[in-house]
């Protein structure tokens, strides 16, 4: 026999005689070749730009300035038109730039937002006319202050009362008791921090948020690798009330022992 016959035959596999009975040989599948892992790029939000910095007012504020002495006008009387040309080569619209030079004229300051004594005066008179019904003061106070330019708004309005001129908001230091309280209101209610500032009387929601997100920050500082925030806050929750109950109890001890 051919020597390179009988060779064929000892290799079933190269033998097409053993197909015939359905015999399919087993091969193993080839490696996948190899495919480059693409990693899908999310698209990053864009960071927030202030439409105004502190130069820039500033800037536009001189070129205003400017521009009335090179053409005899009064800043007060400055028409679009004017900005237009005040505009140019700024990344502000004409528009922009004659809302904030109006706005610096109103105010008597370069800070952005400022708010005058007369604004704050008639803010107060409004609250007390309408409530809260910041939409509709927030329009009268750009029709008597702001020549109908809306320089304010119906949350600016809000803010300014709120955060400033109110005079039954509490402003001052917190209390461990009210800390306290805060605490138990986030377990119960999460972030709703207009239901939890009800449970602080003279506290306002923004005031409450702010408080309670600096209280679990500080408290996230201090966790263990086996404990949780929420395990953190339930412990300071017993550690303050314990506090609490002590500094009662001695302070009825000294008032007996004076005999008050």
């Amino acid at each position: 026999m051919d020597p390179s016959f009988s060779y064929f035959l000892n290799f079933p596999h190269l033998n097409p005689m053993l197909f015939q009975n359905c015999y399919a040989p087993n091969y193993s599948s080839l490696p996948s070749p190899s495919i480059p892992y693409f990693k899908e790029e999310t698209p990053t939000k864009a960071k927030y730009q202030r439409t105004w910095s502190k130069l820039q007012v500033e800037e536009v504020f001189n070129l205003s300035i400017q521009y009335c002495q090179n053409n005899n006008k009064v800043l007060e009387e400055l028409t679009l038109n004017d900005f237009g040309i005040i505009s140019i080569g700024l990344s502000q619209s004409p528009e922009q730039v004659m809302l904030k030079v109006k706005e610096i004229v109103a105010n008597g300051t370069l800070r952005p937002g400022k708010w005058s004594q007369a604004e704050d005066d008639m803010l107060a008179e409004l609250v007390r006319r309408f409530g809260s019904k910041w939409g509709k003061i927030a329009g009268l106070l750009n029709a008597e202050v702001h020549n109908r330019l809306n320089i304010r708004n119906s949350k600016t309005c809000k803010e300014r009362w709120n955060n400033y001129l109110n005079p039954n908001i509490n402003r001052g230091p917190w209390t461990e008791e009210e800390d306290t309280i805060l605490l138990e209101g986030f377990l119960s209610h999460g972030n709703k921090w207009s239901v939890i500032a009800k449970m602080v009387p003279g506290r306002i929601e923004g005031l409450v948020k702010n408080r309670i997100k600096s209280l679990i920050h500080k408290l996230e500082h201090e966790l263990d690798e086996k404990d949780s925030v929420f395990d953190k806050i339930k412990a300071q929750i017993d550690l303050k009330k314990t506090f609490q109950a002590r500094f009662n109890v001695g302070s009825a001890n000294i008032v007996n022992e004076k005999g008050i």
